[in-house]
């Protein structure tokens, strides 16, 4: 392939990128990746790893939740809440269990 090939071949993935980056969020989350449209075509949060989000997380990424529960994906964001609460309540019973001793 000649320079215009590679050229051609570079110009056509960048576009792609560039057209993926304005319309999906690529979700990474305890379950796998997930690509979920975007509600308004912008840059903002291309890529994002909702592994250790806390409420006060999705509180600074509200474009994101809401493009979760548009695409019927809200059991993420369910997850995410359920996570911490889970964390919560085991650091309130450690808490209680060394208190006795």
């Amino acid at each position: 392939m000649g320079r215009f090939g590679s050229f051609l071949v570079g110009f056509v993935l960048g576009g792609a990128a560039v057209f993926g980056g304005l319309k999906y969020h690529v979700v990474y989350a305890d379950n796998g990746v997930h690509f979920v449209p975007k509600i308004y075509a912008n840059f903002d949060e291309i890529y994002v790893d909702i592994r250790g989000f806390d409420l006060t997380d999705w509180g600074e990424h509200k474009s994101l939740a809401a493009a979760l529960v548009k695409a019927d994906k809200a059991d993420l964001l369910e997850e995410s809440a359920a996570n911490q609460v889970r964390e919560s309540v085991d650091s309130l019973l450690e808490g209680l269990t060394t208190g006795d001793q």
